[in-house]
Formats: C-alpha cells, sequence, structure tokens
C-alpha cells in the first residue's frame, strides 16, 4: 500500500507538471518547480514569488486593450466605406499590431501624378476622423506603382513616382490627426512588390495602389 501511494503520488505530480509546461507561464512555472523540489526534499527554503515578471501584467494589459481600440476602429472603417460603396476601392485588413489599409483606383492618384483624387482625400479624412484621437499610434504609407515606365518630367522612375505619393498621404494624415511627426513614416516601393500580375489592365490597376498600416501596438 505505501509503495502504490508513493507511485500514485509520482504520477500526479508528473501530471501537473505537463499540465503547467503546456500553459506555460513564466511566474507559474518557477512556483510548480520550487514545489517538485520541496516535495522531493530538493528545496531549503520556502518558495517565493519573484517580483519583476509581475511589473509585465500591465503592459500586456495595456496591449489588450489596445487590440480592442483597433478592432474598433477598423470596424468604423469599414463602414464608411460600405456608406460611400468604395468596398472595391478600399480594403481594411487586421494585422497583429492594428489596422491595415488600401487605396486603390478610382481614389487613388491620376496616371503620373502624387496628387490625390478628392474622393481619395474624403476617404482619408473620414479615417482620420476615426484614428485622430490616438496620437501615439504609429503610421507607416507604402507606394507601390504598376511596371508600365513613366514619362514625366517631375519623376524620372516609379520609384520617385510611389514615393511621392506615399509622402502625400503621410503629409495629409499628418495634418488631420495630429499623430506624431516621428511616428509617422512614407515608403516607396515603385513596381517591386507587385500583388498580382502586370499582363493586363485590371491587374495593373491593382498594383497601383497605397497601404497604409497603422500600429497601436508599438513593442
Amino acid at each position: 500500500m505505501t509503495t502504490f501511494s508513493d507511485m500514485t503520488t509520482l504520477l500526479l505530480t508528473f501530471f501537473v507538471l505537463l499540465l503547467t509546461m503546456a500553459n506555460f507561464e513564466p511566474i507559474r512555472y518557477a512556483l510548480t518547480v520550487q514545489s517538485l523540489q520541496g516535495a522531493f526534499g530538493v528545496m531549503e527554503t520556502f518558495p517565493t514569488v519573484p517580483i519583476h515578471p509581475i511589473v509585465d501584467i500591465p503592459k500586456k494589459t495595456g496591449d489588450e486593450q489596445k487590440k480592442k481600440q483597433s478592432l474598433k476602429d477598423a470596424e468604423k472603417v469599414k463602414q464608411v466605406i460600405q456608406t460611400k460603396n468604395l468596398e472595391d476601392a478600399v480594403k481594411v485588413d487586421i494585422t497583429e499590431k492594428g489596422i491595415a489599409i488600401m487605396l486603390r483606383d478610382p481614389v487613388g492618384f491620376a496616371s503620373g501624378s502624387a496628387d490625390l483624387k478628392e474622393q481619395g482625400k474624403d476617404i482619408l479624412k473620414d479615417i482620420s476622423d476615426i484614428i485622430k484621437y490616438n496620437p501615439e499610434l504609429k503610421v507607416r504609407v507604402e507606394g507601390h506603382t504598376d511596371n508600365v515606365p513613366i514619362r514625366s518630367q517631375r519623376y524620372r522612375n516609379n520609384w520617385e513616382l510611389s514615393s511621392a505619393r506615399s509622402l502625400s498621404v503621410v503629409q495629409l494624415l499628418s495634418g488631420q490627426t495630429g499623430i506624431r511627426p516621428e511616428n509617422m513614416s512614407a515608403v516607396g516601393y515603385g513596381e517591386y512588390r507587385p500583388i498580382a500580375p502586370n499582363t493586363t489592365p485590371e491587374d495593373r490597376s491593382k498594383n497601383r495602389r497605397i497601404q497604409i498600416f497603422v500600429d497601436y501596438i508599438n513593442n
């Protein structure tokens, strides 16, 4: 009976250890290890809870709140897009850190120009009204073009054109949202990151786009 009881206790301890490791949390794992050491007569002192991991708890909670806010804002943006019947021209996706918004024809730019069309300005104004209450957001704007060579005295190639377009969007958002300028950036990728083959007019129009990444979680 004594041998059987010892074996049952050891098996129970073993499965508790497996369960704890399966849902790994540093604090709980440390306590479990210390308890096992005490059970086997290895530990000479009482288990103690380290203080420094607790500092991370508010940070996690804060990130969860920011994630919820990003989901709410993404839903608001989608509602605006549906109201304006722009589902084909403006897309909203959820990212790990926030939301991503893609603008393409017909709300983007005129051919060879870095000036937003009025419809594009209007939708960006609506988006700005939604996110402007979060000045700590990080915003990155990416400009993309198709592979048709540009013929312009102002821009030497598609790279320059895409950079100018993304910069114009950043400047517009900066003026309308109040987001800190140091948290905003503009990138131009030209024709080098297509999302569709550049073989038909429809596919080329998909590649001519602006992508706006709004990060609520900055770590």
